[in-house]
């Protein structure tokens, strides 16, 4: 290779990594980059076991989840709640490696992630999980009637489905009141989170997303 044309594929190289380090998101002083956007892409597309997609409306969706994640951490350092679950990310690394097999290794060379980026993503998942349990579950209310609506729906649900065996409200009571309980806190979550974002200067370069 000649000296004109290596410094011709430096200059490439450093031009692409530049669009990748691109900044897509700007949260308050800090920034979510392209690279980020295309990581959570490539992880969540592994972890769900199907081919990552990069079109507008995907890397939009992974840059709001990046967003969020952001927002509940930064929530969380200034409320000293505690999350810390490394020991349960790596249980739930464990299993992605059982379903992957053999094809593991290789999987996250077709994907362009490595073990450290899948286990960062679980590890924030769960955080975000963890958030949500300690700041809104406790707050979460309901009546009898309410809960007994709530069964009458999941039973729509499963004879649409050709579920035979239909428990009765009684014997899945337990079951209907942690069903609710995640629900409401899932729904009380999103309206923080709502809140939170009308709340903080967020931009995204849209360019980033064509």
């Amino acid at each position: 290779m000649t000296a004109r044309l290596a410094i011709c594929f430096i200059a490439a190289l450093a031009a692409r990594a530049e669009i990748l380090d691109r900044i897509a998101v700007s949260v308050s002083k800090q920034v979510i980059t392209e690279r980020d956007v295309l990581r959570e892409l490539r992880v969540t597309a592994f972890l769900d076991h199907r081919e990552p997609i990069a079109g507008s409306e995907q890397k939009r969706a992974a840059a709001d989840r990046l967003v969020d994640r952001m927002l509940i951490l930064e929530e969380a350092a200034l409320t000293r709640v505690v999350l810390s679950p490394e020991e349960d990310a790596r249980k739930m690394l464990e299993g992605v490696k059982a379903q992957y097999g053999s094809d593991y290794a290789a999987a996250l060379v077709r994907y362009g992630i490595t073990e450290k980026d899948v286990e960062n993503q679980l590890i924030a998942g769960l955080r975000a999980m963890r958030f949500s349990d300690l700041r809104f579950r406790p707050e979460v209310q309901f009546s009898e009637d309410e809960l007994r609506d709530f069964y009458s729906s999941l039973v729509a649900q499963w004879r649409a489905a050709g579920k035979a065996d239909i428990p009765s409200f009684e014997s899945s009571r337990d079951q209907v009141e942690k069903l609710l309980t995640d629900q409401r806190t899932a729904q009380a979550l999103d309206r923080w989170l709502g809140a939170r974002r009308t709340e903080t200067e967020i931009l995204y370069r849209q360019q980033v997303f064509r």
